[in-house]
C-alpha cells in the first residue's frame, strides 16, 4: 500500500538522488538530446486543486529537484491566474520548475463549436503573458468525449513550428528513451504498472519520466484538507 503523501514523495526523490539519477525538466531533457540514462523528468498535470502544488514544491525545493508543471487554461476547474493558483505556480517558478500548457484543445473546442486552433493559441497566449512555455500536454478527463493527443501527434511539425513549441509531453522520442512511471486508480489510487521504486531499481539506470496530479497527494493524509 503506497501513501500518496510528502514523506513518501521524499523517500522517491531521495532514492533516486542516492542511485545517481539528475533531475531535469523536460524542456532540459530534450535540450540534453533525450539521454537514456541516469536523467529523472518529474511532471505534474495540474489538473485541479493549483494550491495542492506548494507541498510537493516544499519537497523538491529541499531536495534541490525541479519539475514540469503543466498547467490547465481552457475548460479548467480553476483560473490559472487566480490569486492561489498564480501563487502556486510562481513558487515553482522561483525553484527553477518549467511551466507547460496542459491542454484538452480539442474536446473543448467541440462541445463550445469553435475553432480548435483558435482555443490552443488563446490558452498559449494567456499563458506567456506570464510563464515561458516551451511544451504541451494534452488533457484528457476520465469520462472524456475527445482526445487532443491524436492531433497533435499527426500535425506536430506543424503545431511546433506554429506556436513556437519544443516538444509535446508524449512525444516519442521522449517515451523510448525513459521508463515512464505514473498514478491512477485500480480501483484506488496506485501506480499504474511499475512504481518509481521499480523503475529506479532497473539495473541499466534507464532514465526516468514520472507523472504526477498534485490533488491526488498529500502532506500526510488525504483527508487534511477540504479540497
Amino acid at each position: 500500500m503506497n501513501n500518496f503523501n510528502m514523506k513518501y514523495y521524499a523517500e522517491i526523490l531521495h532514492k533516486a538522488e542516492f542511485s545517481g539519477y539528475k533531475f531535469v525538466t523536460l524542456s532540459e531533457f530534450v535540450d540534453l538530446g533525450f539521454p537514456s540514462q541516469n536523467h529523472f523528468i518529474i511532471r505534474h498535470d495540474i489538473d485541479k486543486s493549483p494550491e495542492s502544488l506548494n507541498v510537493i514544491i516544499d519537497v523538491e525545493r529541499n531536495m534541490n529537484a525541479k519539475s514540469t508543471c503543466f498547467v490547465r487554461v481552457a475548460g479548467s476547474d480553476y483560473n490559472p491566474i487566480g490569486y492561489k493558483s498564480f501563487n502556486a505556480i510562481s513558487n515553482a517558478l522561483k525553484i527553477g520548475c518549467e511551466i507547460g500548457l496542459h491542454t484538452g484543445f480539442i474536446e473543448f473546442a467541440k462541445i463550445n463549436s469553435l475553432n480548435p486552433e483558435d482555443v490552443l493559441s488563446s490558452e498559449l497566449k494567456l499563458l506567456r503573458t506570464f510563464f515561458q512555455i516551451d511544451g504541451i500536454a494534452p488533457h484528457r478527463d476520465i469520462n472524456y468525449l475527445h482526445n487532443s493527443l491524436p492531433e497533435i501527434d499527426e500535425r506536430w511539425e506543424e503545431f511546433s513550428k506554429t506556436y513556437k513549441l519544443k516538444y509535446h509531453a508524449y512525444d516519442k522520442k521522449i517515451l523510448e528513451s525513459t521508463t515512464y512511471v505514473n498514478e491512477g486508480f485500480n480501483p484506488h489510487l496506485c501506480w499504474r504498472t511499475l512504481s518509481p521504486y521499480d523503475a529506479i531499481n532497473d539495473p541499466n539506470k534507464k532514465s526516468i519520466y514520472m507523472l504526477t496530479h498534485p490533488h491526488w497527494w498529500y502532506k500526510i493524509h488525504p483527508f487534511e484538507t477540504t479540497q
